[in-house]
């Protein structure tokens, strides 16, 4: 077991192309070893399936976001001219 010199902490094996090197996992400080020294270690990368994030793309939509701001500028425009006709119905009445 090393521990890292600018820490402390543990470093813990990882595989980078053919090689197995040590990592610390708070500064990212690298150390290259040799197998002899992670023995006992299973390195294996693995995806963990229901840690899934799950993204939209909102590029196909680029033409509607566009087309509903236009829709609410006019529907602003559209309560205005309301608002101000009643407003005009209460002081002339």
């Amino acid at each position: 077991m090393k521990f890292c010199p600018k820490d402390g902490s543990m470093l813990v094996p990882s595989k980078e192309g053919d090689e197995v090197v040590l990592v610390c996992p708070r500064c990212g400080y690298k150390e290259k070893t040799n197998q002899k020294e992670v023995k006992g270690y299973k390195l294996e990368s693995k995806t963990d399936t229901n840690r899934r994030i799950k993204t939209t793309s909102v590029v196909s939509s680029e033409g509607q976001a566009i087309r509903r701001n236009e829709e609410l500028e006019q529907e602003k425009e559209d309560y205005y001219e309301i608002f101000l006709d009643l407003m005009s119905e209460e002081e002339g009445g």
